[in-house]
């Protein structure tokens, strides 16, 4: 099951961009700082989104299986702001790590990775949501933008955020692998950028960063591992 999750074409289109940050990355100081500002602001609207509909997955597969989720109109929380708030943090994360790395070819990649990738989801999506909640998500639609955020919020407000969808959006494994990436990339720019040994400066909060990065893999392994077993 992961197999077939990591080979689904969203994920595959990624992998050489994930590639190219530290092929072609030029990291520094300054954008290293603004890279992470900007993916702690894309993560945290994802948990927040997540929140709200990480349990209400609108997709083709549930609606065939009856699920009665999909006819839950989420508007409250970024919902009242902006559609897509999930794709839009993921945006804006995506935008992070292109400028902590500095690559123009890469940030160009990235984005029209991010179109090809969403924009038939996107539209899925929207045209099932059409058919389910007809009325109400027309007005929605017509109140409130597609990825820009959009003010004043939306006045008519539905649902709730809960743990549950946290729990059910695994979004804590997004959050902890955004973790891992952002300490990789500061390791080369620290070794490889700049020729020096990774513990010369530092040493305490690099050897923190390290038992960090060991300990976050490693828990998602063991979890990974405990959850397959569970499913057996």
């Amino acid at each position: 099951m992961l197999f077939k999750r990591l080979t689904k074409p969203r994920f595959v289109m990624v992998y050489p961009i994930l590639a190219g940050l530290f092929g072609f990355a030029r990291v520094t100081e300054a954008s290293l700082r603004i890279g992470i500002a900007l993916i702690c602001a894309g993560e945290a609207l994802r948990f927040w989104a997540n929140g709200y509909v990480g349990n209400k997955k609108v997709n083709w597969t549930q609606k065939q299986r009856g699920d009665r989720n999909i006819g839950e109109l989420t508007t409250a929380g970024p919902y009242a702001f902006v559609r897509h708030p999930l794709y839009f943090g993921t945006l804006i994360l995506g935008a992070g790590f292109c400028l902590m790395v500095r690559n123009v070819w890469l940030s160009i990649a990235a984005l029209a990775a991010f179109i090809i990738i969403y924009n038939r989801k996107v539209g899925q999506e929207e045209v099932l949501l059409e058919h389910e909640c007809t009325d109400a998500y027309t007005h929605y639609q017509n109140a409130v933008a597609r990825f820009i955020p959009r003010w004043p919020a939306y006045p008519h407000r539905h649902g709730r955020w809960t743990w549950k969808g946290i729990a059910a959006s695994k979004e804590w494994k997004t959050g902890l692998w955004i973790v891992v990436l952002t300490i990789l990339v500061y390791f080369w720019e620290e070794s490889v950028q700049e020729h020096e040994w990774l513990f010369e400066e530092h040493p305490l909060f690099r050897f923190f960063l390290l038992g960090l990065l060991v300990l976050l893999v490693t828990g998602d392994a063991v979890w990974e591992l405990i959850s397959r077993r569970r499913r057996k």
